[in-house]
């Protein structure tokens, strides 16, 4: 069985704001495998993410069913745990994917900018009431 038996779902949100936000794909997951990866260890993944033993031990495992492939080498060893190729080859295509996002981050950017600046050099015209967004209103005496 593979992951595509059930469908995967992205959703992608922006805000407008002055202050500068973070601009990468965030999931447990991928805070769990770098954090991993990291320390080489699951307690000191655990504590670096402010969470318990049990609960990345637990994530781990469930990903792996989830995703039907092994994440970690298990094992009892003073060497600590490591990444199985796979998660260590996703990490790598994760990391593809934000410099793809950071590309299309800076389009987005660009393009609301231009909006504002349409904003900002629109003629100062008195408002005019508008029952619906873009759309004419009409009344009975009105011809077509």
């Amino acid at each position: 069985m593979t992951y595509s038996s059930k469908p995967l779902h992205l959703s992608i949100a922006y805000k407008l704001c002055n202050e500068s936000t973070r601009e990468k794909l965030e999931h447990p997951l991928l805070a769990i495998l770098e954090s991993v990866h990291e320390t080489g260890s699951i307690s000191q993944a655990a504590k670096h993410l402010g969470r318990s033993y049990r609960y990345v031990w637990g994530e781990l495992k469930h990903w792996e069913l989830e995703l039907n492939t092994d994440l970690i080498v298990w094992g009892r060893t003073s060497k600590g745990v490591r990444l199985t190729p796979q998660a260590l080859a996703f990490l790598s295509e994760i990391a593809k994917a934000h410099v793809d996002l950071e590309r299309e981050i800076a389009l987005i950017k660009n393009r609301v900018e231009q909006c504002i600046a349409v904003l900002k050099t629109a003629p100062n015209t008195p408002s005019m009431a508008i029952k619906r967004p873009f759309m004419p209103t009409f009344s009975v005496n009105d011809a077509f």
